[in-house]
């Protein structure tokens, strides 16, 4: 029997997970406020439209949230009131102790919640975390990341309030996968500058391991094309990517020796289908996807440390009962 994904949202990022879903042979039933619902399913030849919430949550085997940050919070929790199996796209909640809220409640009344990080998921992204888990460029010894784009046009994005800025539209991406490869993180130094429309956030991070990360992230109003990069560098050899480069993954072991490795790719599978799948997988099997819930809340708690730091001018220690090991995650996994 053919399963029915409870979209909410029509907005961007529905415009990428109702197309995946529909290729993975889900029934797709929509809910919005907006009038642009009809014009997305027409788009991608499939999904209905829901009358109302309650409606959409009666017919759905798992419920999609794919609006405004602010709004999280609220429709998660009325999504497990019918214990719905529940993802959501990044960040979990505008706010760190909502997110916490969030994995608390969905986990004591034993309802999957999935995180969206997408980024996880992007082959580049995925390579990285393979190639230090398998120890190719040894200990992670330092790492930057970098994401920039045109500033958001929709109002909400705008308010910080509402949005949480430049730090938790893109700079939580970098920061989720900066942990993912280097492990817990101890401390964060941060600061953010605002120009009119165009904002700034760089922060500097000190693992647990000992690794440091530098991360940015830019929103500006010039005519640029959106871009990401990053370097990894090990105590054996580095990787760098950059996506304005159209390059593969470079990785530079000695001073001379340069070996240039392309990723597993699947042409047929967007990272945001892939990223569903697996959620999918997790619901049928009870296996952990790539992503968890628990891992989007140590995004927030770092993304917190960052905007406090920004705010006070001083470094931000997280607190230790947040550090559930000292190991990075490679370390344990090739232990």
């Amino acid at each position: 029997m053919t399963r029915t994904i409870g979209l909410i949202g029509v907005g961007g990022m529905a415009d990428v997970h109702l197309p995946a879903w529909l290729d993975l042979g889900f029934e797709v039933s929509l809910y919005s406020r907006s009038t642009d619902a009809a014009p997305l399913i027409e788009r991608h030849g499939g999904g209905r439209i829901a009358p109302s919430l309650e409606e959409l949550f009666a017919t759905a085997d798992i419920v999609d949230i794919c609006t405004p940050t602010h709004t999280h919070h609220t429709l998660a929790l009325k999504a497990l009131g019918h214990r719905i199996p529940t993802i959501c796209e990044k960040p979990l909640a505008r706010a760190l102790g909502e997110a916490e809220d969030l994995v608390h409640r969905f986990e004591a009344d034993g309802v999957p919640l999935f995180a969206a990080h997408v980024v996880r998921y992007f082959a580049e992204y995925a390579a990285l975390h393979r190639s230090v888990t398998n120890g190719d460029i040894g200990d992670v010894e330092a790492q930057r990341y970098a994401r920039q784009g045109r500033s958001p046009q929709s109002d909400w994005y705008g308010d910080p309030s509402l949005s949480g800025g430049v730090l938790l539209d893109l700079m939580i991406h970098d920061l989720d996968i900066a942990r993912w490869v280097g492990g817990e993180v101890a401390t964060v130094y941060g600061r953010t500058r605002t120009a009119g429309d165009s904002q700034t956030t760089q922060a500097l991070l000190t693992h647990a391991s000992g690794t440091v990360s530098q991360v940015s992230a830019t929103w500006t109003t010039a005519p640029i094309e959106f871009r990401t990069a990053f370097d990894v560098v090990g105590s054996r050899a580095m990787i760098s990517v950059d996506s304005a480069a159209r390059r593969p993954a470079v990785s530079t072991q000695g001073q001379d020796a340069e070996s240039v490795s392309l990723p597993d790719f699947d042409a047929m599978t967007s990272p945001y289908r892939a990223e569903l799948a697996d959620f999918v997988r997790s619901i049928d099997t009870g296996v952990a996807p790539r992503v968890t819930a628990r891992d989007a809340v140590e995004a927030m708690r770092i993304a917190d440390a960052v905007a406090r730091s920004a705010a006070s001018g001083a470094a931000v220690t997280i607190a230790r009962d947040s550090l559930r090991n000292a190991e990075t995650p490679t370390q344990r996994e090739r232990a």
